[in-house]
């Protein structure tokens, strides 16, 4: 190799490193990331919250259910009260 040649590749190297050394500084260092993530929940506590979530709505559900079901009494006692006047 030439010393032209390897003139230019070390010039080369040069400006990446130099390329390298502006954006170091603007990467995330280790705590940095540690300090992003430590306020997102665990899989535990997402594991929990749809579990806590899952029987607040089966419990809502179960509400629901009844009252309909109280309400299909009330239609079906009213209907065969209806059919006992119509007879």
């Amino acid at each position: 190799m030439r010393v032209e040649q390897m003139e230019q590749r070390f010039n080369n190297l040069e400006g990446r490193v130099d390329r390298i050394e502006q954006i170091l500084p603007t990467l995330a260092t280790t705590d940095d990331l540690r300090a992003a993530i430590e306020p997102l929940a665990t899989q535990a506590e997402v594991i929990a919250a749809i579990a806590a979530s899952e029987q607040r709505m089966r419990t809502h559900f179960d509400v629901v259910t009844e009252s309909l079901r109280d309400d299909i009494k009330l239609i079906a006692a009213a209907f065969e009260s209806l059919a006992q006047r119509m007879s």
